[in-house]
């Protein structure tokens, strides 16, 4: 399944350099809402198995491009925020195989977010 979330949060560069510890909780506050309205409009069901998650930014009018590594803030917060929508039962490696940051798509005349995508797995018992 995929989901577009508007949010995009922090460079990682910004976390890294000491960004002001309230600015990172509006950003993880930001996740959270955007990612409840996405799930809530796009009608996802919580998923019971582990997946893999794909995190691909879109860069929209006047957003600076990234080095792809810098979008880990913005997938570790959407990530935190699946579980809290409850679309995952937890982010540890029992429910979340692997995290996959692809490069930026850069659409100037599109709204600057995330897609996600959430691949379930199918193992063996």
């Amino acid at each position: 399944m995929r989901l577009f979330v508007e949010f995009l949060g922090p460079s990682t560069n910004a976390i890294y350099g000491g960004i002001h510890w309230s600015k990172r909780k509006r950003a993880k506050d930001d996740a959270c809402r955007a990612t409840l309205a996405a799930v809530r409009a796009a009608g996802i069901q919580p998923v019971t198995g582990r997946v893999d998650l794909v995190f691909r930014p879109r860069l929209g009018k006047g957003v600076r491009r990234r080095d792809t590594s810098n979008n880990s803030m913005s997938a570790k917060l959407l990530e935190d925020a699946l579980v809290r929508a409850g679309v995952l039962a937890d982010d540890t490696d029992e429910h979340v195989r692997r995290v996959i940051h692809e490069p930026a798509e850069i659409d100037r005349t599109a709204t600057t977010g995330t897609w996600i995508e959430i691949i379930e797995l199918e193992e063996a018992a």
